[in-house]
């Protein structure tokens, strides 16, 4: 274990030292630490340092990939810090709220990113059309594009239904209900209409008239309901998975396919409708009532805030306030003071998008870019804060601070908008129709101007890249050193099921092909056979995945579904243990396939080669299905051109 010791020292040192450690324990291929205090990690060192795969913050630990060898890594770990290793400690890291936050926020977002960025672009194309006077807003052209542009956030609340309950390990179809009865059509304007029952917090900003009881207990349903919104629908979830899981562990399978559901929703819906929306709704006043009364302090200074609050805000779907604000006063005034405070945050973000771009190498982060600029254009931020800029904090910053240089220009200038308009079609708003003065269209145009450089600069050159500028392999084989082999390596199906590409799973340590070449496989049952003849190499004690070595060499692990670790081996059943040699076809794992899915983990089997850097190519198969025991990869092996003799490559 000797060779690890210079590498566990660097991680313990990387993740705060020993006194930030309160326990750390391991997977498959990972180290999974509870931290004192998350924000003492030097992820950039941990990122850059060889040996480490990847390292990431996930469900409240810190986890750093290491490998297929990381049970040698773990103990050596455990020796520097003097602790048992056989002693397993359930242990959440304290972490600062707003990392934790976002954290949540962009794992149930990423799943819809591809839509929420394609329902951006169409959003933009209307505009587009309509501003160019090809459409009318009566046509029905126009009609079906604005449906088609705005379902997703109408029903945002069902949609974050799904991948919040994914999140918080629930079911996917009982979080969508969730969010459903948020949204339910005549459902706002049914419990907050008619005559008014009675009022509650009368004279405080929390005043809220009550025209329904839910068996008295009074129902604070906003007048705008939930659609768009984010925060309710995630803090609703997380309340919901643990009703979910208190009675999941205390009604057996043979009833819990209905009951579970059942009493999760008789306890959760109301609560959610009762307590959390309301609390949410009550965030939403507090901002309108702060950003009023700053304003008969400080223009200028209500205009920093705003536009240093204002993006955060959007992630929280908690900005309408804002919007609704800016909408009374173009009613009772005709101009407005809100939306200049807002208008150059989109441009920010878009020129932060526009240099992260230019300057990585990534070919998938490029096609993220693209369409994120065109809809941010037209003020649809989304597809490139929960794309490019918020999984990066630091570019998230950097659209905040350039957001607010371009409010404090227009604040300092007295300039308003008389239009309710944004995005770049929307910059005629500063025109003034009264005088016909382009005064505020210039000024504007400079604010504008001037938090894009502010924003794309800051990107711009302090931007790194972790990934290597050049593929090593082609290299070496540009180069004549390397030449390929005729054999090739065929490795059977482990697992019966559905045949996806690695780059769709959800867990980043396995899409990003860090630990091997492979695929992903949906299983159709539960059962892992050995896929050729070898050595059970890795068994994980919860039995969710393992490792085989083939006579041949080639590694190859199997794991099964995403953060089933959490199980604990509930659901697993290992037919074999860690050591044993086994033939082809043989039966190694057996599991609960329904089970597991019930209790809302995803059920994504990755198969990975992982000393595939060993080999010039693994291709995958091009069937859509496999049974086991079919021809699932085949391996391209490679060798130096000072090897003059031949190798045989026995399948």
């Amino acid at each position: 274990m000797m060779k690890y010791k210079e590498l566990t020292k660097d991680i313990i040192r990387y993740v705060g030292g020993e006194e930030n450690i309160i326990t750390v324990t391991h997977c498959l291929t990972r180290l999974r630490f509870a931290l004192k205090d998350m924000s003492l990690v030097d992820e950039k060192a941990l990122l850059e340092r060889d040996g480490i795969v990847t390292a990431q913050a996930s469900g409240g630990n810190y986890q750093v990939v290491i490998g297929s060898h990381v049970s040698n890594v773990h103990k050596t770990l455990v020796n520097q810090l003097g602790v048992d290793p056989s002693e397993y400690v359930e242990a959440i890291a304290k972490k600062g709220v707003l990392n934790s936050l976002i954290d949540i926020i962009t794992k149930v977002i990423t799943p819809v990113l591809s839509v929420l960025i394609a329902t951006g672009l169409i959003q933009g194309t209307l505009a587009l059309l309509t501003a160019i006077g090809v459409l009318q807003p009566t046509d029905g052209a126009y009609i079906l594009l604005h449906a088609m542009g705005n379902a997703l956030f109408q029903f945002f609340p069902i949609i974050l239904g799904y991948t919040s309950a994914k999140a918080f390990n629930m079911s996917g179809y009982v979080g969508m209900l969730i969010g459903g009865i948020m949204v339910f059509p005549g459902i706002s304007g049914s419990l907050a209409g008619g005559d008014v029952a009675y009022t509650l917090f009368a004279g405080t900003i929390f005043q809220t008239e009550i025209f329904k009881t839910f068996f008295s207990l009074p129902i604070m349903f906003p007048v705008t309901g939930y659609a768009s919104s984010v925060i309710p629908i995630i803090l609703a979830n997380y309340f919901t998975s643990k009703v979910e899981h208190f009675w999941s562990k205390r009604i057996p399978d043979i009833i819990g396919f209905t009951l579970v559901p059942f009493l999760t929703l008789m306890i959760a819906a109301p609560v959610v409708i009762l307590v959390i929306g309301p609390i949410a709704n009550f965030a939403s006043l507090i901002i309108t009532a702060a950003v009023t009364g700053l304003y008969e302090i400080s223009p200028i200074l209500t205009a920093i805030v705003v536009a240093f609050v204002y993006q955060p805000l959007v992630i929280l779907g908690l900005h309408w306030p804002l919007v609704t604000l800016a909408i009374t006063n173009y009613i009772a005034t005709g101009s407005d003071y809100i939306l200049p405070m807002i208008f150059t945050a989109s441009f920010a973000q878009t020129a932060v998008v526009l240099a992260v771009y230019m300057r990585t190498k990534s070919k998938k982060m490029k096609g993220i870019c693209i369409p994120a600029m065109i809809s941010g254009m037209f003020c649809i931020i989304e597809p490139a804060i929960y794309g490019v800029t918020l999984p990066v904090k630091k570019r998230f910053a950097f659209s905040m601070v350039g957001g607010v240089v371009g409010a404090a220009v227009l604040a300092a200038l007295n300039v308003r908008m008389y239009a309710i308009s944004v995005g770049v079609l929307g910059i005629v708003g500063f025109l003034n129709p009264e005088n016909s003065s382009m005064m505020g269209l210039i000024i504007a145009v400079i604010a504008t101007t001037a938090a894009m450089i502010v924003a794309f600069s800051l990107t711009y050159f302090t931007f790194g890249t972790d990934s290597k500028d050049s593929d090593e392999k082609e290299s070496m084989l540009s180069k004549g050193r390397l030449r390929p082999l005729y054999n090739k390596i065929s490795i059977a199906t482990p697992i019966k099921g559905k045949l996806l590409p690695l780059g769709q799973a959800e867990d980043a340590a396995f899409s990003n092909g860090a630990l091997g070449k492979g695929v992903l496989v949906i299983p159709s049952e539960g059962k892992v056979v050995a896929p050729c003849d070898g050595k059970i190499t890795t068994f994980f004690e919860t039995g969710h995945a393992l490792g085989f070595t083939a006579d041949n060499g080639v590694e190859i692990l199997v794991h099964v579904g995403k953060d089933t670790v959490q199980l604990q081996g509930k659901h697993f059943k290992k037919m074999v243990a860690q050591g044993d040699r086994v033939k082809k076809g043989e039966v190694v794992l057996e599991f609960d396939l329904q089970a597991i899915q019930e209790l809302g983990y995803n059920i994504e089997t990755p198969v990975l080669i992982t000393n595939s850097e060993q080999f010039l190519e693994v291709v995958p198969s091009n069937a859509d299905t496999l049974n086991e025991l079919d021809q699932l990869m085949t391996i391209i092996p490679f060798q130096s051109t000072a090897d003059v003799q031949p190798v045989s490559v026995e399948a």
